[in-house]
């Protein structure tokens, strides 16, 4: 018989094996602090049931602000992900010569821009497409790579990479980059300047944004150019229009489908110059061809109205094509500029020291008749020298030689002989004559402005300092000690004293303007886009010279003198009565003695309308070599523009356009009106979008 098997129910004093666990004081009736099991309460279910019921409220809420009150902001931001806003450049103003003609002009040109938000991710892969894009476009990779690097990647502002593309840069770059992120290619401005090098140190040129520009110009888009040199510097604030703004739809892969409209940029203010570009040209030529001819480094030329002050040409050679600069050529074509031993960027009209040699006497002479050194009728004997004992040791004697004896002369006769030994007796004293002494010659240099900038609107002018014991202590430290011979080479223009030209042609038409120094400048009229004259420079007055009218006589009546019977008795011909001063300073290079050439003329004498000052680099003979220059100006001007009214030149001008040797072929240029960023267009024409946006 198969006994049944018994089953044993489980209660809850029933224990396992594995659950005897338990002290073994414990009774079988098990307390509840000794169980291992228990049942959960019924107040922590509550407490979770809370707080799930809190943190649905959350959400909710959240929910319900993010739909009701941020809906406007992730539009926007969700809009942002198809709607491009582009900075539209403005077209800068126009500079234009005294008569209409156009120094510089804007250009419709392509510019490479990069778009920091569209960037791949990946740093390696934007410092591989950096270099790609340098390579294509013949850029130095580490300023493209380094820019990159230094652009905040979250900005939707674009970066200017390369302005002024050529069109087969657009053809590499669209074949090469077709679906790159973050570089496209836009339409822009800009400048072009037809007269090349004959305006490009009064002028300037413009250029990208520096790091140092971003600072100064903080509102500026990146894209923007600005002036670097000349007047483009000079007047930025008037040249640089309003930026506009463009907005375009875009698809998927960030292809603009669609433009949403645009706010038109404003054209900057154009300048109406003081120059003349017909006689710029000539003096440009001639200087050019004189300098090469004598085989000299350089020189410069000014020439202005010494009643106005209106500057009428403004040279410094050799010169440079503003347009290579502003194209962002090629670092090597770039750096055959900034490497050149003559120093082509170089403004040597405002920036050049010159010491002025015997063109100083005129001012050296006013002095002494005003301090009454001596009277205008006073005569001395030139015999060729002046001897003079050691203070310090009357056995040793001291010569300084005339370039020729000169026998009795008075002032007159001295500017017009340029005689070396009446200045040094007027200016250092010898005999009876006390001269003036290095006090006085400081406060006339004073006078007439010498001891500051002329106030010219070129940012270049710089003003050396003029020779003094102070001065003579710090650069002399091993003879500080001034004496009599440091005043007597002063007072002819050499011993340290060096001058600007600008400085020296303006403190020069202050005798040819009866003693008023009026501010040289080179721009008469700021023009608004309306036609409406923002501001007029006015003929400001530097200085009324404290002179009396007849010495200022006597002083023009000499140099009326130099060229009708003294040291430039060869323009005595001239078809108008002038009046000059030559200068001839001599100094050592590398122990050989070697002269400046500079001179000066004004004309008509009786009333001066034009000022030429010439200077020349170690010629050969000194100021003789700057007299072909200044016939051939003189000769022209008295031709094309003495006693002609403004219309007449204007019709002189049409007659006689400017050699179109001067100028090459001149690329299509937009009006202000025309837009310059034009990318709906873009997508199908040369201004195709590169960027294809990875986002």
């Amino acid at each position: 018989m198969i006994k049944k098997p018994y089953k044993l129910k489980k209660t809850d004093y029933f224990l396992h094996p594995e659950e005897v666990l338990l002290e073994k004081d414990d009774k079988v009736g098990l307390n509840s602090a000794s169980r291992l099991e228990w049942p959960i309460e019924r107040k922590l279910f509550i407490i979770l049931k809370s707080l799930v019921v809190v943190l649905m409220g959350i959400l909710l809420g959240m929910t319900l602000y993010l739909q009701i009150f941020k809906s406007s902001y992730y539009i926007t931001q969700a809009k942002n992900n198809y709607l491009r806003s582009y900075t539209i450049n403005a077209p800068r103003g126009i500079i234009y010569d005294r008569y209409g003609e156009p120094l510089v002009l804007n250009s419709s040109s392509y510019s490479l821009v990069m778009m920091p938000l569209d960037l791949p991710r990946l740093e390696s892969d934007r410092i591989k497409l950096s270099r790609e894009i340098a390579q294509v476009l013949n850029l130095d990779a580490e300023e493209i790579k380094n820019l990159v690097a230094n652009t905040d990647l979250l900005s939707i502002e674009p970066v200017l990479i390369k302005s002024n593309l050529e069109l087969e840069e657009v053809r590499k770059l669209e074949t090469s980059f077709v679906n790159t992120p973050g570089f496209l290619v836009i339409e822009d401005t800009s400048r072009y300047y037809p007269f090349k090098e004959a305006f490009s140190h009064v002028v300037g040129y413009v250029g990208k944004l520096s790091q140092s520009e971003l600072q100064k110009y903080p509102d500026y888009p990146l894209t923007s150019s600005v002036g670097k040199t000349g007047l483009e510097l000079f007047y930025e604030d008037k040249l640089h229009g309003q930026p506009g703004q463009k907005i375009v739809e875009t698809n998927a892969t960030y292809t603009v489908i669609k433009d949403l409209g645009q706010e038109d940029p404003v054209k900057g203010n154009d300048l109406i110059t003081t120059l003349d570009s017909e006689l710029q040209l000539v003096l440009f030529n001639s200087l050019k061809n004189q300098i090469r001819d004598l085989k000299i480094n350089g020189g410069a030329a000014i020439a202005l109205n010494p009643k106005t002050g209106e500057v009428l040409a403004l040279i410094s050679q050799p010169s440079f094509d503003p347009n290579i600069m502003t194209k962002g050529s090629p670092a090597a074509t770039i750096n055959k500029y900034l490497t050149s031993s003559q120093h082509p960027l170089f403004n040597r009209a405002v920036a050049g020291f010159y010491p002025p040699g015997s063109l100083i006497k005129p001012l050296v002479g006013l002095a002494a008749l005003e301090e009454k050194i001596v009277s205008p009728e006073f005569k001395l004997y030139d015999e060729g020298k002046i001897v003079i004992v050691s203070p310090y040791n009357k056995n040793e004697k001291y010569t300084f030689s005339d370039w020729q004896p000169h026998g009795w002369v008075d002032m007159r006769e001295a500017i017009a002989q340029s005689c070396n030994v009446y200045f040094w007796t007027v200016g250092g004293g010898y005999g009876n004559i006390s001269g003036l002494g290095w006090q006085k010659l400081y406060k006339w240099w004073q006078i007439f402005g010498l001891d500051k900038k002329t106030g010219i609107d070129l940012v270049e002018e710089i003003n050396p300092p003029l020779p003094s014991p102070q001065w003579l202590a710090k650069t002399r430290p091993q003879d500080p000690t001034w004496r009599v011979g440091d005043t007597y080479n002063v007072s002819t223009g050499e011993g340290g004293l060096v001058l600007t030209p600008i400085q020296l042609v303006n403190y020069v038409a202050g005798i040819a303007n009866n003693g008023v120094i009026r501010q040289p400048h080179l721009v008469n009229k700021i023009q608004g886009v309306d036609g409406k004259i923002e501001s007029v420079r006015p003929f400001k007055v530097s200085s009324v010279l404290p002179v009396k009218p007849e010495n200022i006589k006597v002083i023009q009546e000499g140099m009326r003198g130099v060229v009708t019977y003294g040291t430039a008795s060869v323009l005595k011909d001239l078809p108008l009565e002038a009046a000059g001063k030559s200068g001839s300073p001599q100094r050592k290079v590398n122990g050989q003695n070697v002269y400046e050439g500079l001179f000066a003329i004004y004309a008509p004498y009786n009333d001066p309308e034009i000022l030429l000052l010439v200077v020349l680099e170690k010629p050969p003979n000194g100021a003789s070599d700057t007299l072909p220059t200044i016939r051939e100006v003189i000769n022209w001007y008295q031709k094309n523009r003495l006693g002609k009214t403004e219309e007449e030149i204007k019709n002189l001008i049409q007659h006689n356009k400017l050699k179109q040797s001067q100028k090459e072929t001149i690329p299509t240029f937009i009006s202000p009106s025309t837009t310059i960023l034009d990318l709906a267009k873009a997508s199908s024409t040369t201004t195709t979008l590169i960027n294809k946006n990875n986002n």
